[in-house]
């Protein structure tokens, strides 16, 4: 690894005039872990179609919102999507109340996903990159979008009036990182194309369809965790005080935008965004995981159905559930490897300990197609500034703090107030029109 490190850092020297998109002009210092000074990172994990809210199939109170005693309480069950949080959601702030734009809408809401409501300003990525730069100042926000053009450019960062188009290629997004970089031990293994049940899936599915209730959540559960130790042994991350781009560079052999790599793709991007916050080239990103509409087919939910139309309850309830559950998936894959990469400036830290995620969407719900209560969930230690429970997790209904009035919802948090609020714990404003007074008791410094 420290070979490895050498190579790349005396790379970015020969080059930095010829790649302005690699970390060419950051100095030796901006590199360098061991500052011991705490520096707040934030990512931006947004999947389309929303988190199931609504009831549905049994399911009364939806898929995602905790159950909870109180309205800003630690004693809460997570619910069936957010329970793919697994360890996570201990570290986690779930945040209930709020509206989207109109609150209806349908699938135009990504261009207000993460802007103002009136959907006519700079989102707030692009504001907290702009902010909150890294040792790579031509990078500010990496903007990441595993299957997030198919079909459709329905993407959520703007810079004023101005649509930004993810990389939805990883080798690509890699190449903005890292420049022109090669490992000393040669190629990366190809990845496979095959999901790890492929070869079973017509058994597990036959045992599926015998199973009801518990027996068959603990199937579920089982088969996620022989899965997350495939994940587990194939992870590798580098050291304290180490910068190792091959640690995220992608396996050959992804091809960015077909279904038969659907969850490879989305996990190569997650690596990426990780070790680009380790080696501290950049301090905010969006990962953007398909999009409003989303036509890419998930093979472990169904081998028919995009997560779209599982999102519009099309199918059995299985694939509604189970659609919904693979995005949840993924976050947390992301939070693995920001728990798993070294903080830049904290020795003994990881990323996640100074690491703001926050997960969303642009909807609540993909059948009726509503912005009504979406969930916004805050997690990670970021650096101590998050009110996330100390270790039990928390929830957080905000609705009584609401400034405008839905005919359905009642009073709730107009989304744009969340974004004020995270802008003001990192240190910045918003320039959105309307109320932006910021959320009381979501962060130790506002």
């Amino acid at each position: 690894m420290q070979t490895d490190r050498r190579k790349f850092l005396k790379t970015l020297m020969g080059t930095s005039a010829a790649l302005p998109l690699a970390l060419g002009g950051a100095s030796m210092s901006g590199l360098a872990f061991g500052a011991n000074e705490s520096k707040l990172k934030v990512v931006f994990a947004v999947i389309p179609d929303g988190f199931g809210v609504d009831a549905y199939g049994g399911y009364n109170n939806g898929l995602w919102y905790p159950t909870a005693n109180g309205s800003d309480t630690t004693n809460f069950q997570l619910n069936e999507m957010s329970q793919h949080l697994g360890s996570h959601a201990n570290r986690a702030l779930f945040l209930k109340g709020t509206l989207l734009a109109s609150g209806t809408g349908g699938h135009n809401a990504w261009k207000h996903v993460l802007r103002d409501s009136a959907g006519s300003k700079t989102s707030i990525d692009i504001l907290l990159g702009n902010h909150m730069p890294g040792a790579n100042a031509s990078i500010k926000r990496l903007y990441s979008g595993p299957h997030a053009t198919v079909g459709a450019s329905w993407n959520i960062s703007y810079q004023d009036n101005s649509m930004i188009l993810p990389e939805t290629n990883p080798y690509k997004l890699f190449e903005q990182v890292y420049g022109n970089y090669q490992p000393s031990g040669g190629a990366v293994a190809n990845a496979s194309k095959t999901h790890l049940f492929d070869p079973i899936n017509s058994q597990i599915q036959t045992l599926r369809a015998r199973l009801a209730g518990s027996e068959r959540a603990k199937l579920d559960t089982h088969l996620d965790s022989v899965e997350q130790v495939v994940t587990d042994l194939n992870t590798t991350v580098p050291s304290a005080g180490e910068c190792n781009p091959s640690s995220a560079q992608p396996y050959n052999g992804l091809v960015s935008n077909s279904a038969e790599y659907r969850t490879e793709v989305t996990q190569a991007h997650a690596k990426i965004i990780s070790s680009s916050l380790s080696c501290g080239s950049s301090r905010v990103a969006t990962m953007q995981i398909g999009r409003s509409a989303d036509q890419v087919i998930i093979k472990s939910v169904s081998t028919s159905r995009n997560p779209h139309d599982c999102a519009h309850r099309y199918g059995s309830v299985d694939e509604w559930k189970n659609s919904r559950a693979w995005y949840t998936q993924q976050v947390k894959y992301l939070l693995d490897q920001l728990e798993a990469y070294p903080d830049p400036d904290v020795p003994g830290d990881s990323l996640l300990d100074h690491t703001l995620v926050v997960f969303t969407s642009e909807m609540a719900d993909g059948a009726p197609e509503h912005m009504q209560d979406v969930p916004v969930t805050l997690i990670g230690g970021a650096s101590g500034l998050l009110k996330n429970g100390n270790g039990s997790g928390r929830f957080y209904d905000i609705q009584s703090y609401g400034d405008r009035s839905h005919w359905k919802l009642g009073k709730a948090v107009d989304m744009q107030r969340i974004w004020s609020t995270i802008a003001q714990a990192s240190g910045t404003s918003v320039p959105y029109s309307g109320d932006t007074s910021t959320i009381p008791n979501i962060f130790t410094n506002v």
